[in-house]
């Protein structure tokens, strides 16, 4: 028996909002503290050309079936595949996908909270008077001094959550949509003011080089994988997010198009992000690595050191914090929708349980991180494991069934493919990606990329 669910909660009045809707979602920090630093490390030029690669042809053809599946099923992730299910006389086991992607979601959202609590944190320290033409090691002792402040971390992370919360419980169509539609903008200018101060106080050539110079003896197997893998993440396949904005894509528009303009503006912005942050740190001639050391000594220590750093970096800080608010408003969608469709809750009610979802993971996580918790396991805190759970295991695992449900179960009307050759031809190239590249290559993302991170 199919789900009860009220009416679809809202179309997206533009393409224009969905593209800032899904753009808000694919841009997240990873792609500022992990891919341009990677991309360095394993041939540069050569690391973007495969990063593209596997963006089109493994991860746009996955984010087309979620999307396509979404504009059918008008509604939650979960509801949607539901009704796909009956309608292919598929099994019900399928429906499960949908749900092990919302707790995927929330777990990735409970670790963003956190770390987003760490950047508002950072927007008043940086123009503190301590602060000013600060050594390293008064940075990095700034950092650990929050690290071995539960109380503060706590204390911005509830003001993240309640931002988040606020969010998201806004309507779809007159409050969600308006604050997407304004907020990536404002992201982009902050962004953009950036890297004009990169480039006029930073290490232009040495950013230029480190991204775009094809170094072909650091290109090699762990590379490729490494390409595949920030491919898969950065349009936050597998986690309900996209489905849940799809549900609300104006009818009568390219779904393939928008995601297209979708991959273009995130790698673009992903540039760019990356360029402003090592033309910064690489000027200051210390060697930066991927992670939080990145977002809270390195580049912390790069603004304090300086002319106007104060100012650009809160705008800096102030921007993260504002992806990852957009990021996480993302993440609760699918949770948000469904209980919303299915429990009949308001949507005030709806994101509110979710942020208290939130709370209490981001609660655990943050009392996991002092030395001597009772949280840690094996030398890994409890953020640690959920980071493990989530993103290494649930989201390749829900991303490699969904291809197999969408490429091998879902019937091709599902898709509203026309009689016309030349849809035909698009439509056999997209399905053939999908059923023959797409599930190896989002395997070897859940083996791989698990045996990296816990041997």
């Amino acid at each position: 028996m199919a789900l009860k669910k009220r009416k679809v909660q809202g179309i997206w009045s533009s393409r224009w909002t969905f593209l800032a809707a899904a753009t808000a979602l694919a841009m997240g920090l990873g792609d500022y503290w992990r891919t341009p630093f990677e991309m360095g490390e394993y041939g540069g030029g050569l690391y973007l050309l495969a990063y593209c690669g596997f963006l089109l042809l493994v991860m746009l053809p996955v984010a087309v079936a979620e999307v396509r599946i979404a504009v059918r099923g008008r509604a939650n992730p979960v509801h949607s595949v539901d009704q796909l299910v009956h309608f292919a006389k598929a099994s019900r086991h399928w429906v499960l996908l949908p749900q092990m992607a919302a707790v995927a979601a929330l777990l990735l959202a409970a670790n963003y909270s956190v770390v987003a609590g760490w950047l508002l944190a950072y927007i008043p320290k940086l123009p503190a008077e301590h602060m000013a033409a600060a050594s390293l090691e008064t940075v990095a002792d700034e950092f650990q001094m929050l690290m071995s402040s539960p109380e503060q971390m706590r204390f911005w992370q509830r003001v993240f959550i309640a931002a988040a919360v606020a969010l998201s419980s806004l309507s779809v169509i007159r409050g969600m949509a308006v604050a997407l539609r304004v907020l990536l903008p404002v992201m982009i200018i902050a962004l953009l003011f950036v890297v004009y101060y990169a480039y006029s106080l930073g290490d232009f050539a040495g950013a230029l080089s480190w991204l775009f110079d094809f170094r072909w003896d650091d290109f090699g197997w762990q590379g490729v994988f490494s390409a595949l893998r920030q491919s898969f993440y950065t349009l936050s396949i597998a986690t309900g997010a996209l489905m849940a904005y799809g549900a609300y894509f104006p009818s009568g528009r390219s779904v393939s198009r928008q995601l297209f303009s979708l991959a273009f503006l995130d790698t673009a912005l992903m540039l760019l992000g990356g360029f402003a942050v090592l033309a910064l740190v690489l000027d200051q001639h210390i060697v930066a690595g991927p992670g939080p050391s990145l977002l809270f000594i390195s580049l912390p220590y790069t603004f304090v050191n300086l002319a106007f750093g104060d100012i650009f970096g809160v705008a800096t800080y102030l921007m993260l914090s504002i992806l990852a608010l957009t990021t996480v408003v993302a993440l609760l969608e699918p949770s948000v929708a469904y209980l919303v469709e299915r429990w009949r809750l308001s949507r005030w009610a709806a994101a509110l349980c979710a942020g208290s979802v939130l709370l209490l993971l981001g609660d655990i996580s943050i009392s996991s991180l002092a030395p001597d918790s009772e949280l840690q396991w094996a030398s890994l805190s409890f953020m640690e494991y959920l980071d493990i759970v989530a993103a290494h295991i649930l989201l390749p695992l829900c991303g490699f069934c969904f291809v197999m449900f969408a490429a091998w179960r879902v019937p091709k009307r599902v898709y509203g493919v026309r009689d016309h050759w030349l849809d035909n031809g698009f439509f056999w190239l997209w399905q053939a990606l999908l059923r023959y590249i797409a599930p190896p290559a989002l395997l070897a993302v859940l083996v791989v990329g698990l045996y990296q991170r816990v041997a």
